[in-house]
């Protein structure tokens, strides 16, 4: 379901997101006092409400004030309440209030935030606040200050309930930094057992600090961000910058467990030069899609991300001719594990999977402009940064490799040096399998592991990896567009991505990802994924010697299950039509 302002406050629905109802009026303009920026929330017992902004027009009067309102529907949006007061500011434009937000806590309250102008009449100070509703939106208390700078705007709230349980952490846009001259998003926290009684956030609180770590990212300067949380407890941030190309963009950063350290900056719309992304905001759907959303140039887009924590590389053989054929043993079925392009425009998509002899690399790029020109480092092609002894280095060295993949089907081999340098190597045994049509390409490439420096294929052993996209878009510059893995640079293996070579099925008889009767387990690092075809009622997680690690119940159809164990785990699902079934695997 997704809600926006057009003429009022309209829904619209969707099973995947892929294709929408038409939309569905479910406020309407009055009185010259447009309904803005709506928000909502789906509640513990499946009651939904749309909070919206009433903002009146000129000529102003008293009688019209800034406000907040909601509507609820108790049947999955097929009829909706009268319109319910949350909160009124004042009647003109610089002292309204501003941008619901809501959030419900495990004990049923639900809250309301907001940005408020209302207390500051005379100084243009604006403040965060929120109210309170125990009865599931239908009456909310008066509102209460949750966060203020003195003599700036703290706005734009979106509250989350961090994975802790514990934390209640609320993203803001903040123009007080010194240094910034700008607006740039902060977070704001309060433990859930003190939950904003008697407690607010001041500008030296060591409960407030700047969310995007610019050590690692660009100084994208901008508000209006949004804030949730992954399934496995990262959170994603989302705001509006007009950074780069000086048209604004979304951009989305991945930070950790406390909604802290922000970094893998990415966009997820490839834009037009006479394009904005504006008003953006996030979601997390099913085992931890991230869905985009954004109002472009006057309609709303979506966009589908796939966080990737470990890469993986499974043991399997696929077939070595430059196609990508669905089941072929890469780590997913149309070997996806990598989604990139957004940056620069060309998407590309790149996978992993090994055998006894060789690593294996396949990528797809989406390209119209292919010069696959020879002699030289500037044409197209993906190049694969290996760091096969997990070195996590801040320069290059033995043990880390540089291996292009050019659209000539050629293959140029660069063996990292002790002297921090990647030298050509003029014979190398990669074998390249280059597929070429008018609108794509695609590389499969076989990298012997002696190539690699191994005598044998490092099964269960973690390596680290970058990819790289090498686009020259025409034939006569020698300009190259490039995009990489988020954060990452070509030199410091310590900003590449773990790759997990898994462990052979064939030498242990027990698989690190498992498919069966529709169930399919997997697992990266110490947590279990189980995307099923049917509805799981119970799922249990036992030692080999039946020692009970991890139990989850009303699990759904896609869930993940976190354990602190290693090695050799069963797992007991039982389904909605009474069968159980236990899997074997290896975390």
């Amino acid at each position: 379901m997704a809600c926006t302002e057009s003429g009022g406050i309209n829904v619209a629905y969707s099973q995947n997101g892929t294709t929408w109802s038409s939309p569905e009026k479910i406020v309407t303009n009055t009185n010259n006092t447009p309904e803005c920026v709506p928000d909502l929330i789906q509640l513990q017992d499946g009651t939904i409400i749309v909070a919206y902004n009433p903002r009146p027009s000129t000529p102003y009067t008293e009688d019209r004030r800034f406000g907040i309102r909601c509507k609820r529907s108790t049947d999955n949006g097929k009829t909706w309440s009268d319109e319910i007061f949350v909160n009124d500011a004042s009647y003109t434009f610089q002292d309204g209030c501003w941008e619901p937000s809501m959030l419900q806590l495990p004990s049923g309250e639900v809250q309301l935030y907001f940005a408020d102008e209302g207390p500051y009449t005379s100084s243009g100070e604006q403040q965060i606040s929120m109210c309170r509703s125990f009865d599931g939106g239908q009456t909310w208390g008066k509102a209460e200050k949750i966060s203020y700078r003195k003599n700036y705007r703290d706005g734009m709230p979106v509250p989350v309930l961090l994975h802790d349980g514990a934390t209640i952490a609320v993203a803001i846009e903040d123009n007080g930094w010194a240094g910034f001259g700008s607006f740039i998003p902060t977070i704001v926290t309060c433990p859930l057992a003190t939950n904003w009684k008697n407690f607010w956030v001041d500008a030296t609180s060591p409960n407030r600090w700047q969310a995007v770590n610019y050590s690692l990212c660009a100084r994208a300067l901008g508000g209006a961000p949004y804030l949730r949380v992954l399934p496995w407890g990262e959170t994603i941030l989302s705001h509006q910058s007009d950074y780069g190309a000086g048209q604004n963009q979304m951009w989305i950063y991945v930070g950790n467990e406390e909604a802290k350290d922000f970094k893998a900056m990415s966009s997820p719309f490839s834009l037009g030069d006479n394009d904005n992304a504006l008003w953006n905001s996030v979601a997390v759907i099913d085992t931890g899609i991230v869905v985009a959303f954004a109002g472009i140039n006057g309609h709303d887009e979506i966009m589908k991300g796939y966080p990737v924590r470990r890469l993986q590389a499974p043991y399997a053989k696929p077939t070595m001719d430059g196609r990508q054929t669905r089941g072929e043993g890469y780590y997913k079925p149309l070997a996806t594990q990598i989604i990139l392009g957004t940056k620069n425009g060309t998407r590309f998509t790149a996978d992993f999977a090994y055998d006894d002899d060789s690593l294996y690399f396949t990528t797809r790029v989406s390209d119209r402009t292919q010069f696959p020109i020879r002699n030289t480092s500037y044409t197209d092609g993906v190049t694969l940064y290996l760091d096969t002894k997990n070195l996590c280095e801040s320069s290059v060295t033995e043990g880390i490799y540089k291996i292009f993949f050019r659209l000539d089907s050629t293959t140029w081999f660069y063996p990292g040096s002790a002297n921090h340098r990647f030298v050509k190597q003029d014979e190398n045994n990669v074998k390249l399998h280059v597929t070429r049509k008018s609108t794509y390409y695609i590389m499969e490439a076989a990298i012997p592991w002696t190539d690699l420096g191994f005598d044998k294929a490092p099964s269960a052993q973690m390596m680290r990896a970058n990819v790289e996209l090498s686009n020259r878009t025409t034939e006569s510059s020698t300009t190259l567009t490039k995009e990489m893995l988020p954060d990452a640079t070509t030199t410091s293996s310590w900003t590449w991505m773990e790759l997990y070579i898994q462990p052979n099925p064939d030498q242990t008889g027990i698989a690190t990802t498992t498919r069966d009767n529709g169930i399919r387990l997997s697992t990266t690092g110490n947590r279990i994924y189980v995307d099923s075809s049917v509805d799981i009622v119970s799922a249990t997680v036992y030692t080999a010697n039946g020692k009970t690690v991890a139990t989850k119940k009303k699990c759904g159809r896609n869930f993940s299950i976190d354990t602190e164990m290693k090695g050799i785990a069963i797992v007991r699902l039982i389904l909605d039509n009474g069968q159980t079934t236990s899997k074997k695997i290896i975390i």
